[in-house]
């Protein structure tokens, strides 16, 4: 079943390779009111949008909160991505709509598009799993692009729990980012 699937078809498409960056990351980029995040590893890699020039992952973001999209990422380790938003992007860090949250046993990879469509796999969130590198600097990756079933429903529902779990330490609360 296509990937383009309209709202509210049920799909279930396996993701290989590099179609995490060609299918994950465009639908990614094509998210119009919330996009949610699980990752083991949050990096600041290049992407491409389009036919324009290599952007960093952090302006990537940017561009998607000043859209009006809100954007919630929970990950096991993400100060060496807050490190290099404080030193070369500190407004991203102020912009509405970005809550980062950390869980130090989060290792799942869920990407949640507009509370319609769902990636469940392997890839974290870097450049050799979902940049658009060669075929030698690339990890080899699978999973599941899903959208109104089961399947969805569940990885939604595990998603929401981890977001809310007592050892999630939320950024904006705790002064998350202060103590680095």
């Amino acid at each position: 079943v296509a990937a383009n699937a309209a709202p509210g078809e049920s799909f279930v498409r396996y993701i290989a390779d590099t179609e995490h960056y060609e299918d994950i990351f465009d639908r990614m980029s094509q998210v119009k009111h919330s996009l949610k995040i699980a990752s083991a590893n949050l990096k600041n890699f290049t992407v491409y949008l389009d036919d324009d020039a290599p952007i960093q992952f952090c302006d990537f973001l940017l561009i998607l909160l000043r859209r009006g999209v809100k954007i919630q990422i929970v990950c096991m380790q993400p100060f060496s991505f807050y490190r290099w938003v404080k030193d070369n992007l500190p407004e991203l860090l102020n912009e509405r709509g970005l809550e980062i949250r950390q869980n130090d046993h989060v290792h799942m990879k869920v990407f949640i598009f507009d509370d319609e469509c769902a990636y469940i796999g392997s890839a974290n969130l870097t450049g050799a799993a979902m940049g658009k590198r060669s075929s030698r600097q690339r990890n080899y990756e699978a999973g599941v692009l899903v959208q109104n079933n089961d399947i969805f429903d569940a990885a939604v529902r595990h998603f929401n729990k981890v977001w809310e779990a007592d050892e999630t330490i939320e950024s904006d609360t705790y002064s998350f980012w202060d103590r680095l």
